[in-house]
């Protein structure tokens, strides 16, 4: 050990993954903290069966019901990515923990399917200002040589929290029957208020931002416990205060471009997700598979995106995010046009887990692609904004479509759709994109002057 010249003790520490201890543990906080988050996001899909037995809903209540998360979703989002630029990445991801859960636990005791719509919307607000948070603070705390494996490794536990939904809620279901076990589901959500202490004392503030406010000392006690390598990305940079109108920015040069091919790409690839992972149940129940086994398909198909994203933490660092965006999605598309097709039950969870190993394990390409086309300045705006975007088009109105399509044009035509809405997110990377592959993240607002002030 030995003291920088801010008086931090920089320590030696052993590398896991290319990242140190210390790193590690920080990469474990954020992927538990996204791991209550996907149960809580999870559970819709495992309720949605039993709340149409018990409530005898419309195609049109399902489709408000499992929007009104997403909804409450898109409007946190929005103003999260602000915030987290004004106030810190720590500070809001502790109180959005906070929120969403103590409004989870109060769903369980929700008099019928309205008031669930109203609490999760609720709920979906605490989501929302959570979402961008772990793979943005992360991407600040990790070398550029490592960002997309991290990133991949953090969403992963978005994939078992995801998975685990539906095996829980299926024993709890059988166990404690139809009325009292949706409650009890959400009643185990509000466990999340516990862990918010946990983040609050174990987990640090982005160096980089502590930097662009001024806090120095504070900064340096970061960077001494990430390494040599990512303590040298920081320690070297400039960093913008954040400008006045950041919303503004985002949409100058040389940002403009990068913005419109998020706008595009985030919601395409997001709409394949909300499609399998709120309405698989629904939509295997239409194939005629019954009883429990609906729910243990599903939970499957679910699964296969957990090995997935390991496997896109690996190659993404390797060929590059535009590589596996593209390949990934396409994958994915083709996937939706032949599910179907197949008649047999071991042929539909088999080509329902290749679209969601293809099509839900692209997820970290995208957020982390999303976190380096933006400085540290404008990085959670610019973020936030678009997982809005994302999630209002890709979220929020994908489940009300999901539920209209399935009724009026059956299983083929809602998979043709999921098709044509993925390969609108591949050619937009494509044509759009630029490599953020080993890259240091840009610390500098590169705009005019005049557009800075804003």
């Amino acid at each position: 050990m030995h003291k920088n010249p801010k008086g931090a003790v920089l320590r030696v520490e052993r590398k896991i993954w290319g990242i140190t201890r210390s790193q590690a543990f920080w990469l474990l906080l954020a992927a538990l903290a996204w791991f209550i988050e996907s149960y809580d996001i999870g559970l819709m899909s495992v309720v949605l069966l039993p709340f149409k037995q018990l409530f005898h809903l419309t195609g049109s209540n399902t489709g408000i019901l499992v929007a009104s998360a997403t909804v409450g979703i898109v409007i946190g989002v929005v103003p999260s990515g602000y915030l987290a630029d004004r106030l810190g990445r720590k500070r809001l991801l502790v109180a959005s923990l906070i929120v969403y859960s103590v409004l989870t636990f109060l769903t369980g005791f929700a008099p019928g399917w309205q008031a669930v719509a109203v609490l999760r919307f609720l709920a979906g607000l605490g989501l929302g200002a959570m979402f961008p948070l772990p793979y943005t603070l992360l991407a600040e705390l990790s070398p550029k040589r490592v960002r997309g494996r991290v990133a991949g490794i953090l969403d992963a536990f978005l994939s078992i929290g995801y998975f685990a939904a539906p095996l829980v809620g299926g024993w709890i279901m059988a166990t404690s029957g139809l009325t009292t076990g949706w409650r009890v589901l959400f009643f185990l959500g509000g466990g999340g208020l516990i862990y918010a202490g946990v983040l609050a004392l174990f987990m640090p503030e982005s160096p980089r931002w502590l930097k662009a406010h001024g806090r120095e000392l504070d900064a340096a006690r970061v960077l001494a416990r990430m390494g040599p390598e990512a303590r040298e990305e920081v320690a070297a940079l400039e960093v913008d205060t954040t400008p006045r109108r950041p919303f503004v920015v985002v949409w100058s040069r040389p940002y403009a471009r990068r913005t419109l091919m998020l706008w595009l790409a985030f919601p395409s690839i997001l709409f394949v997700f909300y499609g399998i992972m709120n309405f698989m149940p629904t939509i295997l129940t239409k194939e005629h598979l019954t009883g429990p086994a609906v729910l243990e398909f599903a939970a499957l198909i679910m699964a296969a995106s957990i090995p997935g994203k390991f496997f896109e933490a690996w190659l993404v660092e390797r060929v590059g995010r535009k590589a596996v965006l593209i390949s990934f999605t396409l994958i994915a598309a083709a996937a939706a046009l032949l599910f179907p097709t197949v008649r047999s039950d071991v042929g539909i969870v088999g080509i329902g887990m290749v679209l969601a190993f293809f099509g839900v394990s692209v997820d970290p390409a995208i957020k982390i692609f999303s976190a380096e086309q933006y400085p540290t300045a404008i990085r959670g705006t610019g973020v936030g904004l678009t997982e809005g975007v994302g999630r209002l088009l890709g979220g929020a109105l994908a489940p009300y479509i999901m539920a209209l399509m399935l009724s009026s044009s059956g299983i083929g035509g809602s998979f043709v759709f999921i098709a044509a809405v993925a390969l609108v997110g591949a050619l937009s990377v494509a044509i759009l994109g630029r490599e953020t592959q080993g890259r240091v993240l840009e610390e500098r607002v590169q705009t005019a002057p005049a557009a800075r002030a804003l």
